[in-house]
This record gives C-alpha cells, structure tokens and sequence, in this order.
C-alpha cells in the first residue's frame, strides 16, 4: 500500500508554520542531512531512518528537481532494520558456551561470562544477516501545509514527526477532528473555538448493559 499502488491508507498532518520565502534551500538542506544512509553491521544500531526517494527505496538523490512535482515534494522515508532471530541466536550463544566451559574446565558459567558471550555471538552474526528495506511514501504540499505519510503504524508515525522536525525544523499536526475544528479554513468563531475546551466524550453505549453483556 502507498501513494502509487494498492490501497490509499494513510495518516494526514498540519504544518501551522508558514514557510520563508526561501523555503526551498532549507528543505533540501534538511533532506541531505538526513538521508538514508546503510546500517552499519558494526554499528550499535538496530534501525536507522532517513530519506529516500519516493520512486526507489536505494535512489538517495534528494535534489529537489527531482523530488519537487510543485507544489508536492514527494519522498519516502526509509527504514532499515536488521534483527537477528530469537532462535538462531539461542542455539549459537548454547554453542559459545558450551565451547567456552570445555576450555574452562567448568560446569556453569557466570551470568557476566554468558552476557559476554552473547554479545560477541551478536556481534558475529550481524556481520551475516542482510538488513531489511521498506519505504513509506511522504507528500507534502507546501503551499497548503498539509503532509500524508502512506502508513498509519503507530511507531512509524512517531519516527515521522521526529524526522520531520530535525529535517525541516517544522511540526507535524495530527490532522484529528480537535485539530481540524481548529484549522483557519472551518471559519469557526472565538466563542466556538472555547467551547472545544470543555467538550466531554459521548458514549454510545451503556456501560452497565455492555458490562453485563460481556459477564453472559
């Protein structure tokens, strides 16, 4: 799913902050700073994010000539994971240890002796496993101030705004109802806008019947 193919689902943003007028070099600053770069295997990271191009998830040319369809810019952020599974990594830390006894001459090993044992097998086995690649589609217009990230992962939402904010030095609004009722373009009025302060929830179901309904 995402901006080109499949299914259109996506989270919706508000940028309040007008842009400068010079917006464009601030923008590709931003991207070129914070493009994608490979995880390191000898790294300490596990997940590393960053910009991409929208049309090919290795492309990390973020030239606004090629990432501006005025007035959207249309990128991608990139996320690269690598993870080693639970299960490959037990019967290889078992190995260690049992290799590491023998030359020892002991029975058990110390909690501190398997906690570095596992780190070196970590270590070791990063060097072998292939990261893994996905992309999620961005479009921001820049004259409307409204972005759409193609996912509505929890996670990777948060992993947006923070993004965004060090890219662009610019806040990502969730577009909710509260937020929209407040935007310029619903023209609500002063004594309105106040009114959305004290608006309580309304349930739609009884919590005595929906509370004997789940005792039967």
């Amino acid at each position: 799913m995402g901006a080109f193919q499949g299914g259109l689902t996506y989270r919706q943003y508000q940028i309040k902050e007008k842009l400068p007028t010079t917006w464009q070099a601030r923008v590709q600053q931003g991207l070129v700073q914070n493009v994608a770069k490979p995880l390191d295997p000898e790294g300490e990271f596990d997940r590393v994010v960053g910009w991409c191009s929208a049309q090919f998830i290795l492309d990390t040319d973020m030239s606004l000539d090629l990432c501006l369809q005025d007035p959207y810019l249309v990128v991608a952020m990139r996320v690269e994971t690598i993870k080693i599974p639970g299960g490959l990594l037990k019967v290889h830390c078992e190995s260690e240890e049992r290799k590491v006894k023998r030359e020892l001459k002991k029975e058990v090993l110390s909690r501190y002796e398997r906690a570095e044992i596992r780190e070196q097998v970590e270590a070791r086995l990063r060097k072998k496993i292939l990261p893994s690649l996905k992309s999620y589609e961005v479009l921001w217009n820049t004259e409307t101030g409204v972005v759409r990230f193609f996912t509505t992962n929890k996670s990777l939402n948060e992993e947006l705004m923070d993004l965004f904010e060090d890219s662009f030095n610019l806040t990502l609004i969730p577009d909710y109802a509260y937020t929209i009722a407040q935007s310029d373009e619903l023209g609500l009025e002063k004594g309105e806008l106040e009114a959305l302060e004290s608006i309580e929830p309304t349930p739609f179901v009884d919590e005595d019947t929906l509370y004997e309904s789940m005792k039967g």
